[in-house]
């Protein structure tokens, strides 16, 4: 009976390992533990690629941050590193693979071609290829590795402006309104919180004259308290220094009868100095229009820079990252100008009481400067302004002017057409136009140095 029992195990046996049915079953485990390989490497690429576009899309928003900030600003590399962190703290803030990529974040600042470089990489585990550990020693890498740059182009150039502005006697009633332009400008080109900015704005409100301040003493040689006019002379239309009128060529500027209050303002970068110098304008006299535009363009000549504060000093025409822009604004004719003749002091007087000349006369010199009145497109101040502008863009300053008032055809009017460059004319007949305008000119000329 056992013997029996024996030989009938081994039948069994012997069937079993001739039948090959049964081979399937090792062969199909061997299968599904390949497949889940295959499936699982497939997930840890996807999330590696996932991983990677997350990378690049921060990577991307990152540069184009800083490059935005560049465009306005000059910032240190410690400030463009802490920019670049910032952005992707923000964008990468639920990565796995944060830390990893911040540490191997790199940059590199191109000033001459503005231009900047930024990169970096990182790691992920692979879940799934790591089988049991096993595979992991075997088949594939602990890690996939990722990585991905960036190269986007910023302004490389500075902006200086003149903002020249009328602040005569028929602006009383839209002070306001001219400040709020005024401040429109500022706000667009020197934006709240703005430090060490890529734009310089100088403020030159006239009237019958400019009110220098303190800077009136040096400019006239003494002849002034404060308040300039316009040169004599062969440098009558130039940016030639004020120094020129030191050596008594008769070249320099003089006083005027009087002026307004409002302080010219040389060239800043700053939010806070501007907005308290357009605060307080003031409106006061005729419309010397002509002395105003030159004084505009003094703040942006070069010889004038040992007049300004060092931080006000005008760059080089020959800078070629530095862009130069003047905007002039009026609301009617230009009315005033001014001649200077040799006279008696009794000739002078007599003058003047008889209405030939109005003005007064200057006291211990025989030559004076007489201020004429006269109106329209064709009259002295008018000529004068449309002269200086002329120089102005000969030295590469664009032009942008505004006229207040419904009057598209006047004397006033004319003369701002006469002097913007092709397409930078804006006349404006409400208080919404102006600042409509002020606003667009800062827009256009923040579109120019950022696409440049």
């Amino acid at each position: 009976m056992k013997t029996h029992q024996i030989q009938l195990s081994l039948d069994l046996l012997r069937r079993l390992l001739m039948d090959r049915k049964g081979a399937i079953v090792p062969l199909f485990g061997i299968m599904v533990i390949l497949l889940i390989v295959i499936a699982g490497a497939a997930v840890d690429v996807s999330r590696t690629v996932n991983a990677r576009e997350k990378l690049s899309y921060a990577l991307d928003a990152a540069a184009l941050s800083v490059a935005a900030e560049l465009s306005t600003t000059i910032m240190t590399n410690d400030e463009v590193e802490q920019a670049l962190s910032a952005s992707f703290q923000v964008n990468l803030s639920e990565a796995g693979f944060l830390d990893d990529a911040l540490t191997n974040l790199d940059f590199e600042v191109d000033s001459e071609q503005g231009i900047i470089f930024v990169s970096s990489h990182a790691t992920l585990d692979n879940y799934f290829i790591d089988f049991g550990g096993y595979l992991m020693e075997n088949l594939g890498p602990e890690t996939f590795a990722f990585g991905t740059n960036s190269q986007v182009s910023y302004s490389r150039y500075n902006v200086e402006m003149a903002l020249v502005v009328d602040v005569t006697g028929s602006m009383s009633d839209e002070i306001n309104d001219l400040k709020d332009a005024s401040e429109a400008v500022v706000d667009i080109l020197i934006p709240d919180g703005t430090i060490d900015g890529k734009v310089e704005i100088s403020l030159v409100p006239y009237s019958v004259g400019v009110n220098l301040g303190d800077y009136a003493e040096i400019a006239t040689a003494n002849l002034s308290s404060r308040c300039a006019t316009e040169r004599d002379g062969y440098e009558k239309y130039s940016d030639a220094s004020y120094s020129v009128e030191a050596m008594g060529d008769g070249s320099g500027t003089f006083r005027s009868q009087n002026c307004s209050d409002s302080e010219i303002q040389p060239l800043t970068d700053s939010r806070t100095v501007l907005m308290d110098s357009i605060n307080a304008l003031e409106t006061d006299g005729y419309t010397a229009g002509h002395t105003g535009i030159g004084w505009g363009w003094y703040t942006l000549a070069p010889d004038w820079d040992n007049l300004w504060p060092m931080d006000s000093a005008p760059a080089p025409y020959t800078d070629d990252e530095v862009l130069k822009f003047a905007l002039i604004m009026t609301d009617g004719d230009f009315n005033t100008h001014y001649e200077q003749e040799t006279l008696t002091e009794s000739q002078c007087n007599t003058k003047v009481s008889n209405d030939e000349y109005t003005g007064s006369c200057l006291s211990g010199t025989n030559d004076y400067w007489i201020e004429y009145s006269e109106w329209g497109f064709y009259g002295e101040s008018s000529q004068r302004a449309i002269t200086l502008c002329d120089e102005m863009r000969a030295r590469d300053i664009e032009i942008y002017t505004v006229f207040f008032g419904s009057n598209n055809d006047s004397g006033g009017a004319m003369v701002m057409q006469a002097c913007a460059d092709d397409g930078n004319y804006y006349q404006a007949s409400s208080s919404s136009d102006l600042v409509g305008a002020f606003a667009n000119i800062a827009k256009k000329i923040q579109q120019i140095y950022l696409s440049k």
